[in-house]
């Protein structure tokens, strides 16, 4: 029924969708805060994408549904048509937890398929409440289904199943390529090959080269890699700086360093709030021994 339904109809659910969400905007960017401790400008920008995402989507599907019609000689015509490829799971990481979930959700959704939305374990409560904005919106029962739970546990389970079609991941490189592996498994009675998209982990790298305008590139550093304390897959994780400016950059970077606001997210000034949960806390201080170990600490906040 949801194939069948018209393209223009599920665009509109999209739109709706939107619009739901920039009316509800100060809701849920005191959710973001709370659940997932981003500051207010990440929370912010975090619904401003997930907006973008419903939008685009909706125009995209439009363009889509045109069919291509080519006649490449004489007495052939050619018609290339888009089909739902059928069920889909959409595996979300909390970092951004209202935005790439509705990403994954809200693409497939307005192809035509039906879609099986597994939030973060950490952010759940947001993941419930795309749930409910894209049910107002008018997507029909059965067609989205919120199935939150530990990863491990729900993730390997429906990744393995014969009758998903499709998995659309984001998230770790561990995870990612054992999504992969599994995927790849043709199982008995499985009717289609499975398509896996995979956004994965990376470690992003700034070079500091010897004409670099110091004024922008110490606060354009600063915040790729402490906005929203580090934790995003676009988060600046090394920076390469050119002997030249080494030891003048470094003085004035760790400066800045000392002067940015660290603290309670629901505050409006904070820019460095909390870490996820305790496990992040922990691998991020054993992370910085480690770094002690090889290498010569410059700066450590408090």
């Amino acid at each position: 029924k949801w194939r069948a339904t018209s393209v223009e109809e599920r665009a509109q659910m999209l739109e709706r969708a939107g619009a739901l969400m920039e009316s509800r905007r100060l809701e849920l960017n005191s959710l973001l805060i709370l659940e997932a401790g981003k500051p207010w400008i990440e929370a912010d920008g975090d619904i401003s994408e997930a907006i973008d995402f419903c939008r685009f989507s909706a125009v995209e599907m439009r363009k889509l549904a045109k069919p291509t019609v080519t006649q490449p000689v004489p007495g052939e015509r050619c018609v290339q048509t888009w089909t739902p490829r059928g069920v889909g799971v959409a595996i979300a990481p909390w970092n951004f937890p209202l935005a790439i979930l509705t990403g994954l959700v809200v693409a497939p959704l307005v192809a035509g398929n039906c879609v099986i939305m597994k939030p973060a374990e950490q952010t759940s409560v947001i993941g419930a409440v795309l749930m409910d904005i894209l049910t107002e919106a008018g997507i029909p029962a059965g067609v989205l289904n919120f199935l939150p739970g530990f990863g491990e546990d729900i993730g390997a389970h429906l990744v393995g199943h014969k009758q998903v079609d499709f998995v659309a991941f984001t998230g770790s490189r561990a995870v990612g390529c054992k999504i992969w592996e599994t995927a790849g498994k043709t199982q008995p009675g499985q009717q289609n090959l499975k398509k896996v998209v995979c956004e994965m982990g990376g470690k992003n790298a700034l070079v500091v080269d010897n004409d670099a305008d110091l004024d922008e590139a110490i606060p354009a550093a600063l915040y790729s890699a402490f906005g929203f304390s580090g934790q995003k897959c676009s988060a600046l994780s090394r920076l390469i700086v050119l002997d030249e400016v080494y030891d003048h950059f470094l003085e004035r970077f760790v400066s800045a360093c000392a002067a940015y606001p660290v603290g309670d997210p629901t505050q409006p000034g904070t820019i460095v709030g909390p870490v996820i949960d305790a496990d992040a806390q922990k691998k991020i201080l054993g992370l910085i021994e480690q770094g002690k170990r090889e290498a010569k600490l410059a700066f450590q906040g408090k």
